[in-house]
This record gives structure tokens, C-alpha cells and sequence, in this order.
């Protein structure tokens, strides 16, 4: 499956997130973080931060199901895995709607998919495997964030912004590409010994 990468602008905007549990939570910062009014539907027993964020005020938490009603207001909805009838019904929502839908690690049950984001030392990467391994990505941002947890590198991206603002249009970007002109990212890549011998993936 092959996406086409776009960024939304959901400041000001309502998202809504169906789902009460980790992966939504996580969700439910990132739209925060992008300036979306959120709107949280759980039923069971929703994660206590999210009952913690509710309170402050940060969003709404409604804990009952969907209703059609919740479905006018917002611009982009993500649904927690595990319900397939409803991630089945708000597919054809979004379809029908033209509105963006995404069931978390379900590509087949949405209209975009979400990529895995790593936000540190001032540098923002989204990095996406069209739903083929959530893990592996996660595993990715994992090393990446620790890569540029680095102090140096947010002084670097400090003084690069710095520079850049003192120079006139016209030398711009000759002086910037002589500034990072030896700046690299060195790194490999390790996989597990039963790839690597050719076998079948562990059962656990």
C-alpha cells in the first residue's frame, strides 16, 4: 500500500478519538500538541491520565459509544484497533464523508495512515511503513530519539537558526551549505539472529 505524505493543519479544529487505552492517550497528545480541540469517546475503563487530562481541561472525555451526532464536528478521527465492526463503520463514514480516518496499525480499516513521529533536539522526523511492522517504527523512533537526545545537536540547530537569520537573501544559501558542509549522521543497522540465518520468526 503506497500513501501520498501531507501534514494537517488541526489548529483550532476538532479530532476525535475513539478508544481508552494507551495508544490513544498517545494520540490524544499529538493532536493536543498540533493545537486540536479533542474530543475522547471510551467506554470501560479508560486510562487514568486520560481521566487526569479531562479534568485539567485539556479535552473532552465522553465515556459512553459513539453516537452519529459525534461525527459532525470533526476533521480527522482516529479509533483505537480492536472493535473491527465500528473501525468497519467509521471506514465507511470517512469514505462516504471525504473525512480522514485512521484505526491505529489497521491501514485496511482507514484512509491514511498516521506516521510514527520523532519530535527531539528541535528536529521533527515522521517516518512511515504503510502499516507493514508498528513495531519496527517504533523501535526506530525509539533509536532515533536517543541518537539526537544529544545536547550538541540542539546547539547545532540553534546556531545554524542564528546564523541564518543574520544572513542577507543573497548569501543565504551559499553560507548555509557551507555550514553544515561535514555534519553527518553515522549509523547501521542490526537485526535479529533467526533473520539473519534465514528462518521463520519466533512464535514468541
Amino acid at each position: 500500500m503506497r500513501y501520498f505524505p501531507i501534514e494537517l493543519d488541526l489548529a483550532g479544529r476538532d479530532a476525535l478519538v475513539v478508544g481508552g487505552g494507551r495508544e490513544a492517550l498517545a494520540k490524544v497528545e499529538r493532536l493536543l500538541e498540533a493545537g486540536a480541540r479533542v474530543t475522547v469517546l471510551a467506554t470501560g475503563d479508560p486510562d487514568s491520565a486520560l481521566r487526569t487530562g479531562a479534568r485539567a481541561g485539556r479535552f473532552t472525555l465522553h465515556e459512553r459509544e459513539l453516537r452519529d451526532s459525534d461525527l459532525e464536528a470533526p476533521w480527522v478521527v482516529f479509533v483505537e484497533p480492536g472493535d473491527e465492526p465500528l473501525s468497519r463503520r467509521l471506514l465507511e463514514w470517512g469514505t462516504r464523508t471525504r473525512r480522514p480516518v485512521c484505526t491505529l496499525d489497521r491501514p485496511e480499516l482507514s484512509t491514511f495512515a498516521n506516521p510514527t513521529v520523532v519530535g527531539v533536539g528541535g528536529l521533527t522526523l515522521a517516518i512511515g511503513s504503510g502499516g507493514a511492522s508498528p513495531g519496527t517504527l517504533r523501535r526506530i523512533r525509539e533509536d532515533l530519539s536517543a541518537l539526537f537526545s544529544d545536547e550538541r545537536f540542539t546547539r547545532w540547530l540553534t546556531t545554524l537558526a542564528t546564523l541564518r537569520e543574520t544572513l542577507p537573501r543573497g548569501e543565504r544559501a551559499r553560507r548555509m551549505a557551507a555550514a553544515v558542509r561535514g555534519f553527518a549522521v553515522d549509523a547501521k543497522l542490526r537485526f535479529p539472529a533467526w533473520f539473519e540465518r534465514g528462518e521463520e520468526p519466533p512464535d514468541a
